[in-house]
C-alpha cells in the first residue's frame, strides 16, 4: 500500500511538472514586423512574440507603443533581428540595456524590401528555426514541423497566385512587385515612374487612362511615395497591396491578396468611371 502511495505521489509530481513546463512560453523580442510574422508562425504556441517595431496606419515601420514596449523589456531578454543594423535601429543593440540578441545574418545580404518575397521568406524562416532551437532545444521537433508547414503553405499560396499568370499589371509599388513576379504576372514599370514619384505628373493621367482602357490594373503599396499615392487615390483602376496584420497567418494573407488582385483585374472598371485629374 505504501509503495502505491509513493508511486502515485511521484506520478502527480511528474504530471504537474510537465504541465508547468508546457505552460512556459519562450519570450522573444523581435526587431521588425516582417520578422514578427515569421517568428510567430515558426514559434507557434511555444513562443510569446514581443514586437519591438510595428507598422503604423500608413504602413511605416515605427517603434511599438511609442517605445514603451522596448523600455519595459528586462535586461537579458532574448531578441531576434535580421542583422546588427536592424537590431540597432530597433533599439536592441547599442542601448543602456543588454539584450540577448540573435542576429540571423551578418549582414542581411538583401534589401529589407526583399523580405516579403515568397522565394526569400522560407530561407529566413530556416534561420528563425535555428535561433529558436538554440534557446529551446526541447521544442525543436515542433519548430521543425512548423517550418515545414510554413514552406508548404507558402508554396501553396504562390500556386494560388498563378491565377494572375496571364494578367498584365502595372507595378508602381515600392516593394510588392516581387509578389507579382512570384505569381508569374506580366509586370510593367513605366519609364517615367521615377519622375512621377517626385511629384512631376506630366503625362501620368494619359498613361493611366491608356492602361485602364487596355484592362491593365495599376498596383501600389505602402512603400509607394506618398505624393504619388495621393494622386492615385480614388481611381477605380488602382489596386493597393496591403501590409499583413501582425496577428495574421502570413501564407493565408498572401493567398488572399493574390485572389483580391485577381478579382480586381477581372472586374474591369468601365471607361470614363474614374475621377479625372
Amino acid at each position: 500500500m505504501g509503495n502505491k502511495v509513493i508511486a502515485l505521489v511521484i506520478g502527480v509530481i511528474l504530471l504537474t511538472g510537465r504541465a508547468g513546463w508546457c505552460d512556459d512560453k519562450l519570450n522573444i523580442a523581435v526587431s521588425h514586423p516582417w520578422l514578427v510574422l515569421l517568428v510567430s508562425f515558426i514559434g507557434g504556441t511555444e513562443v510569446n512574440v514581443i514586437p519591438v517595431r510595428v507598422w503604423n496606419a500608413n504602413g511605416d515601420v515605427v517603434v511599438a507603443d511609442r517605445g514603451r514596449v522596448l523600455r519595459e523589456l528586462e535586461e537579458g531578454t532574448k531578441a531576434v533581428a535580421l542583422d546588427e543594423d536592424d537590431a540597432k535601429e530597433a533599439g536592441l543593440m547599442g542601448t543602456r540595456k543588454n539584450f540577448a540578441v540573435r542576429c540571423l545574418y551578418s549582414p542581411f545580404p538583401l534589401s529589407i524590401n526583399a523580405l516579403p518575397d515568397p522565394s526569400v521568406m522560407p530561407f529566413v524562416a530556416q534561420r528563425v528555426l535555428t535561433a529558436l532551437s538554440e534557446w529551446d532545444a526541447m521544442n525543436y521537433p515542433n519548430y521543425q514541423r512548423r517550418l515545414a508547414e510554413f514552406q508548404a503553405r507558402m508554396s501553396s499560396s504562390v500556386l494560388v497566385g498563378q491565377v494572375l499568370k496571364d494578367s498584365t499589371v502595372c507595378d508602381m509599388s515600392g516593394a510588392s512587385g516581387v509578389m507579382l513576379q512570384a505569381a508569374g504576372c506580366r509586370v510593367i514599370r513605366p519609364e517615367e515612374l521615377e519622375r512621377w514619384e517626385k511629384g512631376n505628373f506630366a503625362g501620368l493621367r494619359e498613361y493611366l487612362d491608356s492602361n485602364r482602357n487596355q484592362g491593365i490594373t495599376t498596383m501600389i503599396d505602402d512603400d509607394t511615395p506618398a505624393v504619388l499615392k495621393r494622386y492615385l487615390s480614388g481611381r477605380s483602376d488602382i489596386y493597393k497591396w496591403e501590409r499583413p496584420p501582425l496577428d495574421r497567418d502570413y501564407p493565408t494573407f498572401l493567398q488572399e491578396q493574390y485572389i483580391s488582385l485577381w478579382q480586381k483585374i477581372v472586374t474591369k472598371p468601365l471607361p470614363g468611371m474614374n475621377r479625372k485629374r
